[in-house]
């Protein structure tokens, strides 16, 4: 990844984000380090993919370093074009990593929004 970005070559760079975490040998340490590294990378589309990426390393592998990550993703949160997907990742690792909570939020949610329930 960081050779085809190197290069100029985005877009190949992207598919093997995507392909790493999803079909990786299962180092997810070292997905997760890749992915909070390029969350400072110069071009926006790296940076909304890799929090997307620590999103689906929650899903598919169930752990992450919870702190180091969540800190990272709230970071960026309210950042141009990377923003969505950091919001996305969070509600992902809250899922994935915690299923009760998410739940008992959603609960939560659907009572307090009354035009809801329709």
């Amino acid at each position: 990844m960081p050779d085809a970005l190197d290069r100029g070559e985005v877009s190949s760079a992207l598919d093997a984000m995507v392909g790493a975490v999803l079909y990786g040998d299962g180092n997810w340490k070292e997905l997760q380090e890749l992915y909070l590294w390029l969350l400072d990378h110069e071009d926006r589309q790296v940076k909304a993919l890799a929090a997307t990426c620590l999103g689906h390393l929650a899903r598919v592998y169930g752990q992450l370093d919870e702190a180091r990550v969540v800190a990272a993703l709230r970071h960026y949160r309210s950042a141009p074009y990377v923003g969505g997907a950091a919001m996305t990742a969070l509600e992902d690792i809250e899922l994935f990593l915690h299923p009760r909570r998410a739940r008992w939020r959603g609960r939560l949610w659907r009572a307090i929004r009354p035009w809801t329930w329709i």
